[in-house]
């Protein structure tokens, strides 16, 4: 469980995987320290969770849910690796999230703490989720920091060979 101190809503039981949690608690520990007020709005879904909330999506924006939800089994929040984001000033509708001093420190800092921006401007997956970091482990979060790529610029082999002890 990620703890109530850093859940936007605090009356929610939000979890990430035993060996993501840590380096969470770590950034938004440290992000606090340097005066950033990062809350956590959503993490692990579960198969069935994502299914309702795609179903959802489905019913009010038909076809177009597919810019910016995953299908049950794709999602990279059923991993138990990946967290939204907000402020207290932003809150649940994200609008804008990308233009305050919160979203600067998570670019300037997340990948320390190995997660990374997964889906940015112009991606060829989903709509730019500023929101959306996933742990991808500090040694692959520091080498695309480094090279300027961003997950999904990466060939899955590439991928693999940092990602397996993870989930070990």
């Amino acid at each position: 469980p990620i703890p109530d101190e850093y859940l936007y809503q605090k009356d929610r039981i939000l979890t990430l995987h035993k060996n993501v949690e840590p380096h969470l608690e770590d950034m938004l520990s440290a992000a606090k320290e340097d005066g950033i007020t990062l809350q956590i709005i959503s993490a692990y879904r579960s198969f069935d969770t994502q299914t309702a909330l795609k179903s959802s999506y489905r019913i009010t924006y038909g076809s177009g849910a597919n810019a910016f939800s995953a299908d049950q089994g794709y999602s990279e929040h059923q991993l138990g690796t990946t967290v939204d984001i907000t402020t207290p000033e932003v809150g649940a509708t994200f609008s804008g999230f990308d233009t305050t001093e919160a979203y600067k420190w998570l670019t300037e800092n997340a990948w320390r703490y190995g997660f990374v921006l997964s889906y940015p401007k112009n991606n060829a997956y989903y709509q730019y989720e500023p929101w959306h970091w996933r742990f991808v482990g500090e040694e692959l979060a520091r080498d695309l920091h480094r090279e300027e790529k961003y997950f999904y610029d990466l060939d899955q082999r590439e991928i693999d060979e940092y990602l397996a002890d993870i989930f070990d």
